[in-house]
């Protein structure tokens, strides 16, 4: 293969990890039936990604990358601080995304005991990589900055977290939507946007 060949085997590979990610998740997973199921070899997921911890931390980064890739869109448009968190639980909370929100959860959970493997610092990575991007998301321009405090970026992924982990494990969409009204009023009366 020549080295643009790569690139997009390599690509397409990796796009086809995060889809079955995003459904069966990576926990339990041995590198020949992932080889299957995204039509490759383990031969060759090992040529692309050196290892299967480093195939499952490129999976979760460019799937952190996606996710940011999207807020930024976002923050181009004139919209509101509400406005934006709005969108932005509307992505969270749609049931195409469950699949991809389950593996987040997954994911931090299986940082949380350890600091060794694929997942070890995702949590703290996952935090300190989306208080910015809340932080901003909450400003009323996409240039303006709020890093004076990181109390309401901090409380307002907190509560997309909380709620979005009810959502997943229950399916009320009703009550969780309520609750995420309650967070985004309290955003729009503290003039935020």
């Amino acid at each position: 293969m020549t080295g643009l060949e790569d690139s997009a085997r390599r690509a397409e590979l990796l796009q086809a990890l995060i889809e079955y990610s995003a459904e069966h998740g990576l926990s339990d997973v041995s590198l020949r039936p992932l080889a299957a199921a995204v039509g490759s070899s383990p031969r060759m997921l090992l040529y692309f990604f050196g290892s299967k911890e480093g195939l499952i931390r490129e999976v979760l980064l460019r799937t952190r990358e996606n996710q940011f890739e999207l807020v930024e869109q976002w923050l181009q448009q004139a919209t509101t601080p509400a406005e934006r968190i709005e969108r932005l639980w509307q992505w969270l909370a749609d049931p195409e995304h469950a699949g991809l929100e389950r593996l987040f959860f997954e994911s931090y959970a299986r940082s949380l005991p350890t600091n060794t493997g694929p997942w070890a610092g995702f949590g703290p990575a996952s935090v300190s990589g989306w208080l910015p991007v809340i932080d901003r998301l909450l400003s009323t321009t996409a240039r303006e900055s709020r890093r004076a405090s990181d109390a309401m970026p901090t409380l307002v992924l907190a509560s997309l977290r909380g709620l979005l982990l009810d959502l997943l494990a229950t399916g009320d969409r009703e009550r969780t939507g309520r609750a995420f009204e309650a967070l985004a009023d309290i955003l729009r009366q503290r003039a935020i946007g």
